[in-house]
C-alpha cells in the first residue's frame, strides 16, 4: 500500500530537519523575548534548559508547551535567584573594578585586588549551574544556590567551559543581532551536555549512598581461594575414574525425569 503524500512528507530528512530548525528558532525566540525584562532572564534560562532536555533526552514534540510549563512554574524562584545573582555580581564586580583601577580619586591598596577577585569567587562559581539545577530539581532557594557553587567547585573545567560559551554567545548576539535565532538554543545545548554527566553522577552517587545493596561487588579471590580450588581440581583428576558412572547415573535420572 502506497503512502499519502502527507505521510512521505513528514517522514522525509528534508521534514525532519526543518523540524529542528524550527525548535532551535521558536526556544531560541522565547528566551529572548521573556529575558527582556532582564530580572526574568534566569527563569528563561531555566525554561530554555528544560525544553532542550526534553527535547533531547525524552523526544519531546512540543517544545514550546515544555518552555512555558517550566517558566511559569519556575518563575517566582527563578526571578529571586536572578536578583541575588545580580546584585551581588553587580556589587562584587563594580568592587574589582574599584581595586583594580581606582574611582573618582579613590585608591584601593595593592593586596586589596586579591581579595575583591576572591568575593566574585561565589557568583562565578553559582552561575553556570544555577539555573540549570532549578530547571532539573526542586529544591530550596538556598540548596539551589549551595548545589551549584559545589557542582562548579568538584568540576572546574565544566564551570570555565560553560563561562566559556555563554561570553563567546552574548558577545555574537550583540555583534550580530540575527544569531539570537539560534544562538540561545546552541549554547544551552553545548552547557546541557556539560551539566548533565555532572547530574547523572551526583544522582549515582546518591542512589549507591541509599541503596548500597544494589551496588555490592563480588568478593576478591585470594590465595587462600586459589589453593582450595587447586586441591579440588587435583582430587577430581584422581577420582576420574570413579566419577564417570556417577555422572552416567545421573544423566540417566534426568532423562527418565523428563520422559
Amino acid at each position: 500500500m502506497s503512502q499519502s503524500f502527507y505521510d512521505r512528507t513528514t517522514s522525509s530528512k528534508f521534514y525532519e530537519l526543518g523540524d529542528k530548525l524550527g525548535d532551535i528558532i521558536i526556544l531560541s525566540f522565547f528566551w529572548f523575548l521573556c529575558s527582556i525584562p532582564i530580572v526574568t532572564m534566569g527563569t528563561a534560562s531555566s525554561a530554555l534548559y528544560y525544553a532542550v532536555h526534553k527535547r533531547f533526552k525524552d523526544h519531546s514534540t512540543t517544545p514550546g508547551r515544555d518552555f512555558w510549563h517550566s517558566f511559569k512554574e519556575n518563575l517566582p524562584q527563578g526571578v529571586a535567584l536572578n536578583l541575588v545573582l545580580l546584585l551581588y555580581g553587580g556589587l562584587t564586580g563594580f568592587n574589582l573594578f574599584v581595586a583594580i583601577w581606582g574611582f573618582r580619586g579613590i585608591t584601593m591598596p595593592s593586596w586589596y585586588a586579591p581579595v575583591a577577585v576572591f568575593l566574585l569567587l561565589p557568583f562565578l562559581c553559582a552561575v553556570p549551574y544555577t539555573f540549570a539545577y532549578l530547571a532539573r530539581f526542586k529544591n530550596t532557594f538556598k540548596n539551589t544556590l549551595f548545589h551549584s557553587f559545589t557542582f562548579s567547585t568538584m568540576y572546574p573545567g565544566h564551570m570555565f567551559l560553560m563561562w566559556l560559551y555563554m561570553i563567546v554567545s552574548l558577545a555574537v548576539m550583540i555583534a550580530f543581532f540575527p544569531s539570537i535565532l539560534f544562538l540561545p538554543f546552541t549554547c544551552c545545548y553545548l552547557c546541557r551536555r556539560c551539566c548533565e554527566k555532572d547530574f547523572n553522577f551526583a544522582l549515582l552517587m546518591k542512589d549507591k549512598r541509599e541503596h548500597p545493596e544494589n551496588y555490592q561487588e563480588e568478593k576478591p579471590v585470594t590465595d587462600e581461594d586459589e589453593e582450595y580450588e587447586e586441591s579440588d581440581d587435583e582430587s577430581d583428576v584422581d577420582d576420574d575414574s570413579d566419577d564417570s558412572d556417577d555422572v552416567d547415573e545421573d544423566d540417566e535420572k534426568t532423562e527418565d525425569s523428563e520422559d
